[in-house]
């Protein structure tokens, strides 16, 4: 009976071993899945991020390209309106704005801009977003313009962007700056287009001229006539930029830019111009003032070559051989004017200065460098306006 019982309690203990075997095993099991459930969970969340992750560098890598394009376009679709309308822009930054995201020059749709502008960009990318099962938000901020050197204009955008997964993963949401130096060249000028009604359109070329315009040697001009010819344009703190030159605005500018302008081109396709301005493109097409004294009768230039003296260092025409242009309505009288001024500051000369300008026969000797103004050293007292022997009005 004892040897039964015995038995029976060797079972009981064989069966609850084999018990807690299986139920280990089961435990094991279990844990194990869900151990490899929540790695297999990781690895998908870890994929997913870093599938968003490379589309948001994407963003950023793409941005600057169009950005470009866009800004490129804009500044052609701009200078093209100022072309046919024969009008400068009021505020070039706010138009290039308009143009740059919608694509439109005064409420109107350019071809240029057609399928190219900022927001078509952002339309484009929506849509390949939501292809990956992503939702993007982006709200453009501010859009900034303006000159990185006289060759190029700096486009800053910045956006506030928004970032979800669909399967709600993940979310990214910030403020991003992209900017792009967006280049001139091959940009034509609107002082151009406006004043020879688009007959002539001189496309931005930056000089490439590396030796000297003359020759001061043998006063070779052979370089100098090269960038008169082709119309290429320098650097001169002088001159306008060239969005300055979009609104008709021709103060100087640390990055102003000007060419030199072919008079056989203005007169080939009958376009008018003063034959008595220098030949800088900003002066002879606009009314600015202070370059009035021209330097003519170059040494081995043409004879329409005319240019200021505020230049003739920058083109080393000052190396050659040239007479002063005095056919400036005006010119002798604002001189007499000037020296009225001058001798009436000191009393001794005030009634000498009265009696000079009544017509009195006094002569004023005057220095060198003012009697190379007028073409003479000295001044009779004839009435303003009476025109001295030998001085011609062209």
């Amino acid at each position: 009976m004892n040897n039964k019982k015995s038995l029976w309690n060797k079972k009981g203990v064989f069966y609850l071993l084999i018990a807690v075997l299986f139920v280990a095993v089961m435990v094991f099991v279990f844990l194990a899945y869900k151990q490899y459930a929540y790695t297999d969970r990781q690895k998908v969340v870890e994929t997913r991020i870093r599938t968003i992750n490379d589309f948001i560098n994407d963003i950023d890598s793409d941005s600057k390209r169009v950005i470009y394009i866009s800004g490129f376009r804009a500044l052609i679709a701009l200078e093209d309106h100022v072309a046919r309308t024969g009008q400068y822009l009021n505020d070039s930054e706010e138009l290039f704005r308009i143009a740059f995201y919608n694509g439109t020059v005064n409420a109107t749709e350019v071809e240029i801009l057609e399928n190219s502008s900022y927001s078509d960009y952002l339309g484009k990318l929506r849509l390949i977003a939501g292809k990956i099962g992503i939702t993007i938000d982006i709200n453009t901020t501010n859009i900034t313009l303006f000159h990185e050197t006289p060759w190029s204009v700096s486009v800053n955008v910045t956006n506030h962007i928004n970032i979800t997964d669909t399967r709600g993963l993940a979310n990214w949401e910030f403020d991003k700056t992209h900017s792009t130096a967006v280049s001139l060249i091959n940009i034509r000028d609107p002082v151009y287009s406006v004043y020879a009604y688009g007959r002539i359109p001189n496309t931005i070329r930056r000089s490439n001229i590396t030796v000297e315009y003359v020759n001061n040697t043998n006063n070779d001009t052979t370089w100098l006539l090269y960038l008169i010819n082709n119309s290429f344009y320098i650097e001169n703190e002088l001159a306008p930029s060239f969005l300055m030159r979009l609104e008709g605005n021709f103060s100087n500018s640390t990055h102003g830019i000007e060419s030199l302008v072919y008079i056989p081109e203005l007169i080939y396709q009958g376009v008018n111009y003063s034959t008595t301005k220098s030949i800088v493109d900003y002066i002879l097409f606009t009314n600015v003032t202070g370059y009035e004294t021209t330097a003519c009768n170059v040494d081995n230039m043409p004879t329409w070559f005319e240019i200021d003296l505020n230049h003739t260092s920058k083109y080393e025409v000052d190396e050659l051989s040239y007479s002063l242009c005095l056919r400036r309505p005006g010119l002798l009288r604002s001189t007499f004017s000037a020296l009225r001024k001058t001798l009436a500051k000191n009393k001794r000369f005030l009634a000498f200065s009265r009696n000079l300008l009544k017509g009195t026969k006094h002569v004023v000797r005057m220095s060198p460098a003012f009697s190379q103004v007028l073409g003479t050293n000295e001044v009779s007292g004839r009435k303003l306006g009476q025109r001295r022997p030998g001085f011609r009005r062209k």
